[in-house]
């Protein structure tokens, strides 16, 4: 009764959107008002379902777990990140960011930069994979979730090369003028656009901040690397897209001729580009910043560690030799 209860709320709360709303088709925006842009709401459906799955699923494994586990030791710090990542996930599906991406290229970026940067470290950050182990019950985990989370393809796209080359092959693929345009145009496309800036986003962010329990994570220094090898390839991406003398998109060029407000479409673009370059590699150096405190930590802990090891020894030694 439940499911249906979710599924059927679901369903209802896309239906009620109206049709002019929906898709990836610009008639929403008509204005470059601020006023107008703030009440100009539309939705991505197939997104937005999905959204909505994989909140109630996490709901559900919580309170699950909660209700089951009398000590709970589940920090409920996991739960909030998940939450604020979930939210922002649905603001840039249905806010204006998403109504406004088709006519303007740094709305766009906006959107991936929220996907990818943001949303991915933080839902990440709330242990989906263990919250998933310790709600479910003994058979589902026995003979579903182990099996998958051991698979030979989950193991190999949890390689950091592997990770790594997915998430950087994903931006640059999905930059190219040709696969940006047909992603614009066709609702399906942009789906799969967004699914893989997703997927290959929370890929990469495990490799650095992951906190569910893995034997493949690397050493710090290794993340060290990582992230070096993404702000590089992120600053290279805004270098191509700003120093070019014309705009490389034909859909964005193709809107700002039709209306009557916003920036001319490589001034956009260069936007855009800054966009990218700016706060996403912002993220990239927080990253750089918090993974070497932690390695500095963990490396303190463990001299500590030897240096109360080698006091137990010596103060042994001097009551043997009493």
């Amino acid at each position: 009764m439940k499911r249906r209860t979710v599924t059927a709320l679901g369903v209802g709360l896309i239906a009620a959107v109206p049709a002019s709303a929906l898709g990836h088709d610009g008639r929403a925006a008509e204005s470059g008002d601020i006023l107008t842009a703030l009440g100009s709401w539309s939705a991505d459906p197939p997104g937005l379902l999905l959204a909505l799955v994989a909140g109630g699923l996490y709901a559900w494994a919580y309170r699950r777990l909660r209700r089951q586990d009398p000590q709970f030791r589940f920090p409920a710090w996991h739960a909030w990140c998940f939450g604020v990542g979930w939210v922002l996930m649905i603001i840039g599906l249905v806010s204006p960011v998403d109504t406004y991406s088709d006519d303007l290229f740094w709305v766009h970026m906006l959107q991936h930069i929220l996907i990818t940067m943001v949303v991915a470290p933080l839902m990440l950050l709330g242990a989906p994979a263990t919250l998933a182990l310790r709600a479910a019950s003994p058979r589902v985990r026995r003979d579903y979730l182990v099996p998958l989370l051991e698979s030979r393809f989950v193991r190999l796209l949890t390689l950091p090369p592997v990770a790594l080359l997915v998430f950087v092959l994903g931006i640059w693929a999905w930059h190219l003028p040709a696969a940006y345009d047909a992603a614009i145009g066709s609702e399906a496309l942009h789906f799969v656009e967004h699914g893989v800036f997703l997927i290959g986003g929370m890929l990469f962010w495990w490799l650095v901040i992951g906190v569910d329990a893995s034997r493949l994570r690397p050493a710090h220094v290794w993340r060290l690397f990582v992230l070096v090898i993404a702000i590089l390839q992120n600053i290279g991406l805004g270098l191509i897209l700003t120093s070019v003398g014309e705009p490389i998109y034909e859909t964005y060029e193709l809107a700002a001729s039709l209306r009557e407000w916003g920036p001319d479409a490589l001034t956009d673009q260069r936007i855009g580009a800054g966009i990218m370059w700016v706060p996403g590699s912002m993220m990239f150096v927080i990253a750089i910043m918090l993974t070497v405190y932690y390695w500095a930590e963990r490396e303190g802990f463990k001299g500590r560690q030897g240096d109360r090891v080698r006091a137990m020894q010596q103060a042994r030694g001097s009551g043997g030799g009493a």
